[in-house]
């Protein structure tokens, strides 16, 4: 009987997260709180895996040192450095979504479905972050994603390193909720919602690859 009653209410937490993720939201001031909640906790996790990296003596802040830097000054820098880089990103993905519409043919371009979409996506982000700073600042291993393909390669400079670094388990299911959820809140077709998906994994590959190449990147 107890374990039917934990069976149930485990259901009907399943269905609330369901219903969370995937209930339209029609006010705007809503929509733009939810993406700056997520850059501001993205840009907190920035700062634990900077400091655990330093930690570590990898060479993440340009040759210098927190103690160099100042513990305030690194504080705020690095979590507005992650904030604005996310929000960045989450802006420039509603704007590729919203033209691949356009390519695609899809009418009307659903824009508070698209940002709902890209929302849903950056949660995963997020917690897939969050689990990464907590596991970096708990072990000795000078890595930053300990979650991704990237673990099997032991040249950290590769490019093979860049790459397997996107096959990291919550970036892949943030890809898959961000299909689903383009099929659900923007209303476009399955077809195309899978489309704009590869799309955007293959523009963040191309600027993961770059980003890292240029030494302004934490890998």
């Amino acid at each position: 009987m107890e374990l039917k009653m934990e069976a149930n209410a485990e259901l009907k937490n399943n269905n609330r997260l369901v219903q969370y993720l995937f209930k339209k939201e029609d006010r705007v001031h809503k929509l733009i709180i939810s993406l700056l909640i997520l850059s501001l906790i993205a840009g907190i996790e920035t700062t634990l895996l900077l400091y655990s990296a330093d930690q570590k003596g990898m060479n993440v802040l340009n040759g210098m040192s927190i103690s160099e830097i100042g513990a305030m000054s690194f504080a705020i820098n690095t979590i507005v450095m992650g904030a604005l880089g996310l929000l960045v990103t989450f802006i420039i993905q509603i704007l590729i979504v919203c033209l691949l519409f356009f390519v695609l043919k899809e009418r009307p371009v659903n824009i508070k479905g698209i940002c709902q979409a890209v929302i849903n996506a950056g949660i995963c982000i997020v917690i897939g972050s969050g689990v990464n700073a907590i596991i970096a600042l708990l072990v000795k291993s000078k890595e930053t994603t300990f979650t991704s393909l990237s673990l099997l390669v032991h040249d950290k400079n590769s490019i093979l390193h860049t790459f397997m670094a996107e096959f990291e388990l919550f970036y892949i299911v943030s890809l898959i909720l961000f299909s689903y959820s383009l099929e659900k809140l923007a209303l476009i077709k399955r077809r195309n919602a899978w489309i704009i998906t590869i799309v955007i994994a293959l523009v963040s590959l191309v600027f993961h690859m770059l980003t890292v190449a240029s030494g302004t990147y934490l890998k």
